[in-house]
Order: structure tokens, then C-alpha cells, then sequence
């Protein structure tokens, strides 16, 4: 029997799922599916038939809502089409932090320290330079 890894145990977990002779380990692969679970109800992947916080996202639509979609969406002035959504999100996202970017430079960032990027041992990060195979300033 082939049992599924993918979108269930992710990359970091592999070693304590699978054993060296390619078996997987039922106690750690039980918690992966937990985890892969609670990230799909908390996306809203998957829902919980009466519950509350977990129920199906298509009972949140108003009725109608199929009929009247372009109604509904011209109320909350976005787009139909998912991908002019997100690349207006993605360009809202790129200005801001090309503003923030510049903040940082021009040390106006309104009086609050931004700390650098932490590495080291206590961390578990090394510095970037290192990630990517160079040498680290």
C-alpha cells in the first residue's frame, strides 16, 4: 500500500516520518496529518459539517449569490477575474515595501528601531550570504 506524502508531511518532517528503509512511521506520520488538517481547515480548504468556525465558506455567500456575482463584487469594488486581483495585490504589496525599503534607507522610519536580520547559532538562521553558497560580511 502506498501511502501518500505529499501535502501531508512536509519536506523538514520527512526524515522522522520514513525510516531508512523507506517505511513510514505511523506516530509521526498520524501528526503530520493533524498538522496538514489544521492548516486546511484554518485555509478553509476543508469544513466541518455543523460546526460554526469550520462549516463550508459557500454557506457565508448572500443568496442569490451566483445570479447576482457582478453585483456583489462591483458592492466590494474587486475584480471577477482571481488573477487581476492578485496582481493588483501584488503591486500594492511590491509600492509598499519599496516604500518601507526606502524608509529604512533614509532613516525615516518614523522613530522605531527595524533591527537587522538575527543569525546565528541561537537563531538556527545563518547570514545570507552563507545561505546561498557565498561568503558572509
Amino acid at each position: 500500500m502506498k501511502i501518500p506524502l505529499g501535502g501531508v508531511v512536509r519536506e523538514e518532517w520527512r526524515e522522522a516520518v520514513v525510516d531508512e528503509r523507506g517505511r513510514v512511521e505511523r506516530i509521526p506520520y498520524e501528526l503530520c496529518v493533524l498538522v496538514a488538517l489544521r492548516d486546511a481547515l484554518r485555509r478553509r480548504e476543508i469544513w466541518v459539517p455543523g460546526a460554526n468556525r469550520w462549516r463550508n465558506p459557500e454557506d457565508d455567500l448572500p443568496p442569490g449569490f451566483e445570479d447576482n456575482r457582478d453585483v456583489h463584487y462591483d458592492a466590494i469594488r474587486q475584480p471577477r477575474d482571481p488573477g487581476t486581483f492578485i496582481e493588483a495585490l501584488q503591486k500594492r504589496l511590491r509600492e509598499a515595501l519599496t516604500r518601507f525599503d526606502t524608509a529604512l534607507k533614509l532613516d525615516t522610519t518614523g522613530g522605531e528601531a527595524v533591527p537587522g536580520p538575527r543569525t546565528g547559532p541561537e537563531t538556527g538562521a545563518a547570514p545570507l550570504a552563507a545561505r546561498a553558497g557565498g561568503e558572509a560580511s
